[in-house]
C-alpha cells in the first residue's frame, strides 16, 4: 500500500494558502480607510459650507448696518415724519419706540432750525455675528446744514450698531456713538 498524503485524499479540500488570504486582509484594511476618508470628506465639506454661510451672514450684516445707519443719519426738516417712518419700519420694536421718543423731541428743533443731514458710511466691519444678531462697527460721515451752518459741515462719527435677525432680514436694534 502506498503512503497516503492526507492532503491528497479525494474528500479533503486544500487548506487556504497565505496568498489566498491576502485579498481578504486587504479588504479588512481598505474598507475602514475608505469609510474614514468618506467621513473626513463629508466633515470638510460641511466646514466649507458653514464657512460660506458665516461669510454670507457677515457680508449681509455689514451691508445692512451701513444702509440702516445712512437711513438713520439722513433727514430733512421739511419731512421729518418720512425719515421717522423709514427708520422705524426697519427697526426692532424696542429701538423704534426709543427712536420715536427722541424724534418727537427733535421735530420742532429741526423744523425751526431748518436742519438737514445726509449720512454716508465710509467703512464698516462686523465685530460679531450669530444666527440672530450682529454687532457692526460703522464709520459715518454726516453732512449737516441748518440756519447756523447754511453751507454745511461734515461730522465724522464712529458707531457700534446692533442688528437683530427677523426671518431673512436684519433690523436695527441699537446705534450707539463710540
Amino acid at each position: 500500500m502506498a503512503d497516503e498524503n492526507p492532503r491528497d485524499s479525494p474528500g479533503d479540500t486544500p487548506a487556504p494558502s497565505a496568498a489566498a488570504d491576502r485579498p481578504r486582509r486587504r479588504g479588512l484594511v481598505v474598507v475602514p480607510i475608505l469609510v474614514a476618508l468618506l467621513v473626513a470628506c463629508g466633515y470638510l465639506g460641511y466646514l466649507v459650507w458653514q464657512d460660506r454661510e458665516d461669510e454670507q451672514l457677515r457680508s449681509t450684516a455689514a451691508a445692512e448696518a451701513s444702509r440702516l445707519v445712512e437711513q438713520l443719519a439722513t433727514y430733512d426738516h421739511a419731512d421729518v415724519d418720512a425719515n421717522l417712518e423709514a427708520v422705524t419700519a426697519e427697526a426692532t420694536p424696542e429701538f423704534a419706540e426709543s427712536y420715536r421718543e427722541v424724534s418727537d423731541g427733535l421735530r420742532e428743533l429741526l423744523s425751526s432750525g431748518e436742519g438737514a443731514s445726509t449720512g454716508t458710511v465710509v467703512r464698516s466691519a462686523v465685530e460679531s455675528v450669530a444666527d440672530d444678531s450682529a454687532v457692526v462697527l460703522v464709520f459715518l460721515d454726516q453732512e449737516i446744514s441748518n440756519v447756523t451752518v447754511p453751507d454745511g459741515r461734515v461730522d465724522a462719527s464712529r458707531m457700534v450698531v446692533g442688528l437683530s435677525r427677523d426671518g431673512d432680514r436684519w433690523l436695527l436694534d441699537s446705534a450707539d456713538l463710540a
